[in-house]
């Protein structure tokens, strides 16, 4: 049988002649490796997703944190008490820590020390005026005795002299009569007769006279007695000059406590944190010359929504992180609020029109920081991102606390008395 050439089988090539069982291709497996392991990372990252997922779940049910939260401090406007007048000197600038009762800037006090010395002059007038007033009542207390006692002494005289001048004329009558009748029988001579005339008459005019004598005397008395009437106006005059004396040095240490105020001085250690004027403005009792706080009473306030004051309690644990800071400071609360802040805004709204839109409220937290190495670094308005620990919290801590911080406050009062 002849086989055609051309239908005969080829023959295999060596390469076409390998077994049929040779294992896939490598770039095969290494994307079947890579798709198991992305699925893998993808698990694995799910998984700690999952994990840190639940902590921050967790973690934010059992605390409120807010973002609106600021160090505060009490800042203090010094504005000079009771005076007015052109600055004439500033010692001190911004950022200054001053002492108590460190001399700030100063008004000036020409105007003052006149006043001062116009109120002495007018206390020296009144005091001199007093001491004479007093003089008169001394005199008078001593003459008015000295007068009563020789009035009734005069009386004394002038009763004693009654009796005498009586006494005369009934004697004097005696020889009248007597004489009188010789000279009726012409027994005795006219010219005896007239000196008993004449010495009867002396005697009745002694007794009126000794009359007269005596009411004199007791019109003495009366009028010496009007000396007691004297002493008790004099009394009243001095008691009136006492009143101007007081008056005078009230004035006069009114004037003095104005010009000390021309210095206007530091209530209380702290730091000059704004200045308001400048060298010789012109400053009216009252307006803020410069404003400063006590760095030894900073706080923070958080405004903490209405929704996330449940569990959070006066004395529970805070933690503050502040931007200028790389580590948080460590605090807790002192009280809450019992007012939100809306209650003090300037513009309050009005719903009364029927107009309303649900706005969560905030209401202020105080916050105690703690302190540590960190403390002389804090200032006043930095921005604080609060996280409070949900909690019963410590009321007597959180008492005892907010005592602290107004004893600090009061010391400016305390200072002062």
């Amino acid at each position: 049988m002849t086989t055609d050439p051309s239908q005969a089988p080829a023959t295999p090539s060596p390469a076409s002649a390998a077994p049929s069982n040779v294992p896939p291709p490598p770039a095969r497996t290494r994307r079947h490796f890579l798709r198991w392991a992305v699925w893998g990372a993808l698990a694995v990252i799910a998984i700690v997703a999952a994990l840190f997922g639940i902590q921050w779940w967790s973690y934010r049910l059992d605390h409120s944190i807010t973002d609106d939260a600021f160090v505060e401090a009490y800042i203090i406007n010094v504005a000079p008490e009771m005076v007015s007048g052109r600055i004439v000197r500033f010692l001190v600038e911004e950022n200054d820590r001053v002492e108590q009762g460190q001399v700030l800037a100063e008004i000036e006090p020409i105007h003052y020390r006149d006043q001062v010395e116009q109120a002495q002059g007018k206390l020296e007038l009144a005091e001199a005026e007093l001491n004479r007033q007093q003089a008169g009542l001394t005199k008078l207390e001593n003459e008015v005795p000295l007068q009563i006692a020789v009035a009734e002494k005069s009386i004394d005289e002038a009763t004693a002299a009654i009796g005498v001048a009586r006494a005369n004329r009934t004697l004097a009558k005696k020889e009248y009569d007597r004489f009188t009748d010789l000279a009726d029988q012409d027994a005795a001579t006219k010219r005896k007769a007239e000196e008993v005339t004449r010495t009867y008459d002396a005697a009745k005019d002694e007794v009126r006279l000794a009359d007269a004598r005596l009411a004199k005397a007791e019109k003495t008395l009366d009028l010496a007695k009007t000396g007691y009437d004297q002493i008790r106006e004099v009394k009243l005059m001095v008691g009136v000059k006492e009143e101007m004396v007081k008056d005078a040095r009230i004035a006069l240490e009114t004037a003095q406590h104005q010009l000390e105020f021309t210095q206007v001085r530091a209530p209380f250690p702290g730091v000059v944190v704004k200045r308001y004027r400048s060298l010789g403005d012109f400053l009216s009792a009252g307006t803020p010359l410069l404003s400063m706080y006590n760095p030894d009473l900073l706080y923070v306030t958080a405004n903490l929504e209405e929704t996330r004051l449940t569990g959070v309690a006066p004395g529970n644990p805070v933690e503050l992180r502040l931007d200028a800071f790389d580590k948080p400071f460590q605090a807790r609360v002192v009280w809450i609020n019992k007012s939100t802040g809306a209650q003090f805004a300037l513009m309050p709204r009005n719903v009364v029109s029927g107009e309303f839109t649900k706005v969560v409220q905030r209401v202020p937290v105080r916050i105690w920081i703690e302190k540590d190495d960190r403390w002389p670094l804090l200032r006043s308005g930095l921005s604080v991102r609060a996280i409070i620990e949900h909690g019963d919290g410590d009321a007597a801590w959180a008492q005892d606390a907010a005592r602290k911080m107004a004893q600090i406050e009061q010391q400016y009062n305390q200072k002062r008395k």
